[in-house]
């Protein structure tokens, strides 16, 4: 049970980096961007985009939510609203369970079933969440989670179309870092064995997998930021505003880099990081 959990986890940052870049802005102004290079406004992670985490997510995090000064009332709003977003997605980023049994082939084709479906769902998603943050949190809230959101998304935020606006990133730009998103992609999903799990094909390593993960988000990363002028740079580190500590709260999951894919928990639920007994559970389970 727990070896299938963390298959599914992994194909599921998979999809959503997959839908994050169909999902990247072409051309015509950003939405929610200021002409100009002002701040750019509402919650442009969003669920689906690029980076480490939604903003529900985010906000749901313990320390988080102490770092806006949150009330009692906030957080059970908030938590509410994680639970019904998971109660949506559940069939959005649900089928995946007989995909490690599939060809490699079968399973390209399913999952570029799943990417349509799903960025369905997350668009209709996010129409429901970003009205509903603004109700929750006040002016000085959201900016803070905006950023906060920015840190957790790294160099992938720059294909954020506020991001865009506020950068002004040219379309050069923007191609040259789609580009290498993609590149990117297609090597974190060579990572999977060919041929299913099962009819003889080969093993999953998590741990492999987890470190060259973790390598290849951190090789990315460093290409995109390659791609900005030292002015844009210095525009994103305001944007990001005031560093948080606990970087790693914001972008949990697997194989999460600096900037690298956060949790695959679509529900704005934070991922808990494991227990001894949890490891040593999980180690009994793959032997």
């Amino acid at each position: 049970m727990l070896r299938l959990s963390r298959w599914v986890a992994v194909v599921a940052i998979l999809l959503s980096a997959s839908v994050a870049f169909a999902q990247r802005p072409g051309g015509g102004q950003p939405g929610g961007g200021q002409p100009g290079g002002g701040r750019p406004g509402g919650f442009g992670g969003g669920f689906g985009g690029p980076g480490g985490g939604s903003p529900l997510t985010i906000v749901n995090n313990e320390a988080v939510q102490k770092e806006l000064g949150l009330k009692e009332e906030q957080i059970s709003k908030l938590k509410a609203l994680g639970d019904e977003v998971r109660e949506d997605m559940r069939g959005a980023f649900g089928g995946f369970q007989g995909l490690q049994d599939l060809s490699q082939e079968e399973r390209e084709k399913k999952m570029a079933e799943m990417r349509e479906k799903s960025a369905e769902a997350l668009k209709k998603v996010n129409e429901k969440v970003k009205p509903k943050l603004a109700e929750i949190l006040d002016a000085s809230q959201r900016e803070r989670l905006q950023q906060l959101t920015w840190q957790a998304a790294g160099a992938q935020a720059y294909q954020n179309a506020d991001v865009i606006a506020a950068l002004k990133l040219s379309k050069e730009q923007q191609d040259k870092l789609a580009a290498i998103t993609k590149e990117f992609g297609d090597k974190q999903r060579d990572l999977f064995p060919r041929g299913g799990a099962g009819g003889g094909g080969e093993r999953l390593n998590f741990e492999e997998m987890r470190k060259k993960m973790t390598e290849l988000n951190e090789s990315r990363d460093k290409q995109l930021g390659e791609v900005l002028t030292a002015d844009q740079k210095s525009q994103f580190e305001k944007l990001k505003g005031k560093e948080f500590k606990d970087l790693a709260a914001l972008r949990g999951g697997f194989g999460g880099g600096r900037g690298g894919p956060g949790g695959a928990n679509p529900g704005g639920r934070p991922q808990r990081r494991p227990a001894d007994g949890d490891k040593k559970a999980e180690k009994k389970a793959e032997n």
